[in-house]
């Protein structure tokens, strides 16, 4: 009896067992609870809007398929980040953008909105994609901006109410030195090697020396739309290019504004009203130096500094013209683009000259009051090329 008791007791916990033990394909697991940024994706949007973070999305353009961004949490946004080698398969552009509005008639702001509201730094591939909060380290308005050409320090310039400030900014350790906080040029041009700064500051020109941390007063020519390249320094001035010697701080040679005509070049000597339709509004330079591209209130130039040439036409309202649109120029001038909130993005023809019907245009951003102040950086990255494919092709 007791033995049938045992062999008993053993078909119950095998049956047991048998009970408890899961079917064959089944899955236990409780499936993983959906991220706030999987849950926002997961509903239909009517504007086909495609969250990025929690409060941050973007919009693609039907035509273009370029992003636009609408950007309510900045702190939330990827920062741009020196080890992430996907972001700089591409030239990029830096600009300023204070993403978010408030209006004063509404009350008052919270300081939440007022650093939404504030000027930020921010990047972004030249074909659109990958856009960067670069820093928000300060609390004014942005004048200009100026990358080092290793991509690990910007160079930028803000205004607020205790003066203008110098900033360089140290993307690697995420720092920031105040170079100077005078009123006045607010002009930066950095060394081929990155290990020096040129700066503007109380009237005076500065040099300021990365490795020792230390600046000294120089007397040199130079502007925001400048380049030192192979050992020459390429300013564009008020009519035309300066080339000079970097190491000696010798002018070699200028490129510019220039008649064959003696009557219209003495003219353009002793007229000042006449000289004033030739000078300089708006200008730009390619990373090497060799073209730059200026527009006056006439005219607008496109200079070759090796063949010390240049191309001039008029300004023709409500016309695009073969020289318009020029703010960044790519290596050896394949492309332009311009603008950081409406962006247009040219393919130019062997000439330098814009093919009218080959470009994209785009709406970068979707929020806040404006964008502006392009400027071009990591500038070699695609041969130089500001897209990976051919536009409309």
């Amino acid at each position: 009896m007791k033995r049938l008791i045992q062999k008993l007791s053993v078909i119950f916990v095998i049956a047991l067992l048998a009970a408890c033990k899961p079917e064959i394909g089944t899955n236990n697991t409780a499936a993983e609870p959906l991220s706030v940024v999987e849950q926002k994706n997961a509903q239909e949007w009517e504007d086909h809007r495609e969250y990025v973070t929690e409060n941050n999305y973007v919009i693609r353009e039907g035509n273009s398929g370029k992003p636009a961004h609408f950007i309510y949490k900045a702190q939330e946004w990827p920062r741009e980040d020196l080890n992430d080698k996907s972001s700089y398969d591409l030239p990029r552009v830096m600009f300023r953008w204070n993403n978010m509005r408030y209006d004063i008639m509404y009350g008052a702001q919270t300081e939440e909105q007022r650093y939404e509201a504030r000027d930020k730094i921010w990047s972004i591939k030249t074909d659109g994609t990958d856009l960067r909060l670069v820093t928000d380290d300060f609390n004014g308005s942005v004048r200009v901006m100026r990358r080092s050409p290793d991509n690990r320090y910007l160079a930028y310039a803000y205004g607020h109410s205790d003066g203008m400030f110098k900033i360089l900014f140290d993307l690697k350790t995420q720092t920031s030195t105040v170079l100077g906080q005078s009123r006045g040029k607010d002009m930066f041009l950095w060394a081929e090697d990155s290990s020096y700064v040129y700066f503007a500051d109380n009237r005076s020109y500065w040099k300021y020396d990365i490795a020792t941390q230390k600046k000294e007063e120089v007397d040199i020519h130079f502007s925001n739309h400048s380049v030192i390249y192979q050992g020459k320094r390429y300013v564009v001035s008020d009519y035309g290019v300066v080339v000079y010697d970097e190491s000696k701080n010798e002018r070699l040679y200028s490129v510019g504004v220039e008649s064959s005509d003696p009557e219209e070049l003495e003219r353009f000597l002793s007229d000042h009203d006449y000289r004033q339709r030739f000078s300089f509004l708006k200008r730009s330079i390619s990373p090497t130096g060799r073209y730059a591209w200026a527009e006056s209130q006439d005219y607008r130039f496109l200079i070759d500094t090796h063949t010390k040439t240049f191309k001039q036409e008029t300004i023709i309202p409500r016309t695009p013209g073969k020289f318009r649109f020029f703010e960044l120029i790519s290596l050896d001038a394949k492309y332009v683009r311009n603008g950081a909130g409406l962006v247009f993005l040219f393919k130019l023809n062997d000439e330098h000259e814009l093919i009218t019907d080959d470009y994209i245009r785009w709406g970068q951003i979707g929020t806040g009051q404006s964008a502006t102040d392009s400027a071009l950086y990591n500038a070699f990255a695609n041969n130089g090329d500001f897209v990976k494919e051919v536009i409309h092709e």
